[in-house]
Order: structure tokens, then sequence, then C-alpha cells
């Protein structure tokens, strides 16, 4: 047997098991953490990000993420805009199919924003898509459906009209509100279409399996027009930080959405390879319910906004990379100067005792102690926070009471109004009106505490008919400074994403919308 032959043979053998190996790798189940269980799979009724999380995987929009968070074409290759900014032209890949097969047209995204703004729909975020013609009036029922400003020129061409200039469109479609669903199963099964053995979606995986509290499986979409590396997903809700660490580290997950700030050293020193940390575009903040006493009142608002201290809480209380945040926009939205609260100018003593003589002037006091109830989001770190800001509050006498429930139950209790003051968070877009437009009166129930000043809608309507991005930030940044002088919130601080990524996972890269979709992964 010659040196050459055997050297031929040894190649061949090594290539061979080269691409088993990584046949196995791609067969090989992603198990990732999500900090939640998800309430719906239906992209017109979500509302939790745990649930855009699974939902950017199963479907696409007209644009979507790359594997940086950067917005890209989805299943629109290219699109065009008017001069005046009103009208946006979509060309359809070719070729595009849903899961089971069928061909995908511009007519299905006709049928999609029109389900979504259908007042039966009950949408809460239906309002993401109010800059279309029409919108607002579909949803509330004024109009039919017809008359919404989107139409299908033919299949591969759709055309939106706009209310009025809206130059973040490309952004906002990124969002399950902008994704296509797929009519022919829904006229067929109704709202069953969402169960795995009806389910079809565009994105590149399907839903496979559902059991609640458990996992969410998905699998490759072979009709995806740039089929996945990894076969199939199992998304695991993993709402304790702590029970999602000892799972990473039993290596049950292959990657898990955060852990207990208080293992961040350890962590650093003995995972160092597994550890990504990356500033997200977010704002945590209070919310207080406007339409009820105490919290009708904007002095007593006012009082409990003026000791908080955010940098006690990110520095010394969390210590797990949050960044103080004194605006209601946060900090790192590109070409945007946030207005900050009013009160930042003012040493703590001085502050200390504006907050008293506001409560004495609101009628409490030592003889009739203010006493509130705080909601907050299950959590090692969320507890710690309250606390604090109970600390803080107790030093000007005011008594309060601490209630958490998980992450989808306290959402759905802000959305009803049942509450007095809470946690709250806004998470995802790099621009200003999308952190503003939870105060406009007539944005719907993630307007939390139902603010309403006219005088700020009047504002975020006029910033809403500039086409100039400059001219729309500069009324966007007045709307700010007039709405947060009411104290209808106080900004805390934005989040530090927290993750642990098995350094086997290829395609994962930090950015600050913290997007990963799986589409973009592998295995090493």
């Amino acid at each position: 047997m010659n040196l050459l032959y055997i050297l031929s043979r040894a190649v061949l053998i090594l290539v061979g098991c080269w691409l088993l190996n990584n046949a196995a790798n791609s067969a090989e189940p992603l198990r990732l953490g999500n900090p939640g269980e998800p309430e719906t799979l239906d992209p017109h009724r979500y509302n939790l990000r745990l649930e855009e999380t699974i939902l950017t995987d199963l479907f696409l929009g007209l644009t979507t993420f790359d594997a940086h968070g950067q917005i890209v074409p989805g299943a629109a290759a290219a699109w065009t805009t008017s001069d005046n900014g009103l009208i946006w032209t979509f060309n359809l890949r070719r070729g595009l199919k849903w899961s089971d097969g069928k061909p995908l047209t511009a007519a299905d995204f006709v049928y999609a924003f029109r389900r979504l703004l259908a007042p039966e729909t009950a949408a809460s975020l239906a309002y993401f898509m109010y800059p279309l013609r029409n919108a607002e009036a579909v949803n509330s029922g004024e109009l039919p459906a017809e008359e919404l400003g989107v139409r299908a020129v033919d299949e591969h061409t759709l055309v939106i009209a706009l209310e009025a200039p809206y130059p973040h469109l490309a952004e906002r479609l990124l969002y399950p509100t902008g994704y296509p669903v797929p009519a022919h199963v829904i006229k067929e099964v109704g709202d069953a279409w969402v169960k795995p053995q009806n389910w079809v979606s565009n994105g590149a995986y399907r839903l496979e399996d559902w059991q609640p509290q458990s996992h969410v499986t998905l699998v490759r979409n072979k009709h995806f027009f740039d089929p996945a590396t990894i076969e199939r997903v199992i998304y695991h809700p993993l709402a304790n930080e702590q029970s999602s660490y000892n799972r990473y580290r039993a290596k049950e997950v292959h990657a898990i959405s955060n852990f207990p700030s208080g293992e961040l050293d350890r962590i650093r020193e003995n995972l160092t390879g597994h550890l990504r940390l990356s500033p997200l575009l977010s704002i945590v903040y209070l919310v207080f319910n406007t339409t009820a006493p105490p919290f009708d009142d904007v002095r007593v608002r006012e009082a409990l906004a003026l000791v908080i201290e955010p940098e006690i809480l990110t520095e010394k209380v969390q210590r797990s990379g949050n960044v103080a945040n004194g605006s209601f926009v946060p900090a790192n939205v590109v070409d945007y100067d946030p207005a900050v609260m009013p009160h930042l100018h003012l040493d703590e003593n001085a502050r200390h005792e504006k907050a008293i003589t506001l409560l004495r002037e609101a009628g409490y006091g030592t003889d009739n102690p203010l006493r509130v109830t705080m909601r907050y989001v299950s959590g090692t770190e969320a507890k710690k926070t309250q606390l604090a800001i109970a600390s803080f509050w107790k030093n000007i006498g005011v008594e309060t009471q601490l209630h958490h429930t998980e992450l989808k139950v306290h959402f759905a209790d802000l959305r009803q109004g049942d509450f007095q003051v809470a946690q709250a968070g806004w998470f995802g877009e790099n621009n200003a009106e999308h952190y503003l437009g939870l105060l406009v009166s007539d944005t719907g129930n993630i307007n939390y505490g139902r603010y309403a000043n006219p005088a700020y809608d009047a504002l975020m309507s006029a910033a809403r008919q500039q086409a100039d991005v400059n001219s729309r930030n500069k009324l966007l940044r007045k709307a700010e400074a007039l709405g947060i002088a009411e104290y209808p919130v106080v900004p805390l601080y934005s989040v530090t994403i927290r993750r642990l990524v098995d350094p086997a996972i290829t395609g994962w890269y930090e950015n600050s919308r913290d997007v990963h979709p799986v589409r973009f992964l592998g295995w090493r």
C-alpha cells in the first residue's frame, strides 16, 4: 500500500468525520432560556418581549434584523419612499412561501395589516401601525378595513400610504405587528391556527410543539428562502434567575437571558468566554396610575419622584451594569438630546425638603401617612430595587407595601389599570417617538398610567407631521420636557443585558437591540 494511497484514505476519513460531526451539530437542538411563558404566539396579539423573541424566529416581516441587529430587507427585497414621505413601495422577494409550501404574496400583508387593526382582534399594540393612513379610524371601527392605507399592486408589490410622514417605518415594521399571518389557515380554523397542528408561518422556523410551562419547540422551515443551519430550537421558560443560572451550569440550556447579579464577579472569573454584556435600548421606570387617588395629584407623584436616587439603585443596590437614566427616552438613542427630570439640578437635601412640603400640601404627614402599594415583576434584582425605593420613600414618611407577580400577570394588571404605582419597562427602537408615544392619551392600554395632557398630545401630533428627523426630534424633546414635568412616570435606568452563551455557538453578536435570530446561529 503506497504512501499516497494511505494519505488519501486518511484525508477521506477526516473529511467524513468532519461532515458527520457537522451534521450531528446541526441536528442537535439549540436550547435557549426565555424569561417566562408566552401568553400567545399570535403576532397580532403579542405584548411581551419574550414572545417577540420567539416570533422573530417564526415570521419574517417586510424588514428584518441581521445578525448584528441592523435593519435589513426581509420579505421585501427593496423599497422606495416618495419625496413627501407619504408613500412607501415594497418589492417582495420572488418565490416566497409559507411553511406549508403555499405562495406568499403582497395580498397576505394586506390581510395581516387589516387583521391587526380590526377592532375585534383587540391588539394592544395596534397603535404601532397608526402611521398608516386611516389606521386609527379603522382600529376604532369608524372606517371599514378596506380604507386602510395599504394595497397590493400585484403579487410582488405592496404600497403603504401614511397618514403623515413617518421616517421610522422601516424600523417599525421589524415588530410582530408588521408580520404577515396565514389567511388561508385562519379562515379555515380561526384562532386555533396558533396550535402546533395547524401552524403555518413564513419565517426560518415553524412551530412544532408547545408544552406550557415546559418548552416551545421550533423546527427549521424547509420552504424558507435562506435555510437556517440549526435544525431545531427549544425555548424554555426560565423566569427565575437562579434557576436559569443553575440550568445553564448543568448544561441543560445553551444560553440564558439573565442570571443573579450577585454571580457577576464569579462568572467573570470562571466563565469569561460565556459572559455577554451589552447595553440595551431600554428604559425601566415607575408608572403612576394618574386616574386614581392619590396619584391623580401631581404633588404626590412629584414628591415620590424627588427622593428616588437612580444612581444608588444601579451602583450600590443592583451592581449589575445597568445605567441610571434621568430621561424617559434612553440616553443611547442616536441623534436625540433627551429632556431630563426637572428636579435633577437640586441637591439631596433640597429634594427631600421639597418632597415633604408637597406631601403636606396634598394632605399627608405624620398623622396621615401616605400608604401606597407598589407592584413589580418577581425576581431577586427587582425585589432589591423595589425595597430600596420603598426605603427612599420611608425617609419622607411614606408607607409602602410591595406586591410581586410573574411577568405576564404583572403586565396584564398594568394594561387593565389595576395598580397604584408599578415597575414597567420599554425596549427596542432607536428613536425617541417609540418611548414618548407611551404617554399619548390615545395610545391605548400600554399607556399604563392613563396619562392624558392635551398639550403633550398636541406636541406629539405636531412632531408626527414632520418628515425631517431633526425638526421632528425638536418637537419630541419639547413634549418629553412637558410630560416628565408632570411626573406620570419616573425614569430609573437603562438595562445592561447579562447573558451566558455557550462558546460552541457561532453567529451570536452583542447589539443594542439584544436580538439574536436563530437563523444566523450555528455550532463550532
